[in-house]
């Protein structure tokens, strides 16, 4: 029986990595995604927690509402070091769907509380694109 090894197509994971400050409070573009991009990972990475009394979170979109793609990942304590999957922060409807247009992305830090320290944060963004009359 022959074996048919181009099916599905195999796809190449292309990433974006952007830097999320302390002082980013007020939501910039900090990257594009082009056409047809389908995210399919998000990811916080972090060498030095916030020290935030109340609470931190880094926040990722498509507007500037900044919460389209992770809404407030908390980066507090352990979960502001290290190499971390979005998980429950991560936005499921923004995964798997190819972007009909280029498109922004948007980041911004929160903190309440008291801070001196933390950050700054990378988002690393996995994505790929299809190709012409391809779907997901």
């Amino acid at each position: 029986m022959a074996i048919n090894l181009s099916y599905p197509k195999p796809r190449s994971c292309q990433e974006k990595i952007i830097s999320v400050a302390r002082t980013d409070t007020t939501a910039s573009i900090m990257a594009w995604l082009p056409k047809n991009a389908v995210i399919e990972g998000l990811y916080v990475v972090g060498a030095v927690s916030s020290d935030a009394t109340t609470s931190a979170s880094v926040s990722v979109g498509t507007t500037a509402t900044s919460n389209e793609l992770i809404s407030a990942f908390s980066v507090l304590t352990t979960t502001g070091e290290g190499y971390h999957p979005a998980g429950a922060a991560a936005v499921g409807s923004a995964m798997m769907t190819p972007l009909t247009v280029d498109t922004p992305v948007y980041a911004k830090y929160a903190g309440v509380g008291a801070e001196t320290t933390g950050g700054p944060w990378k988002v690393k963004i996995e994505y790929y694109v299809t190709g012409p009359g391809e779907t997901t």
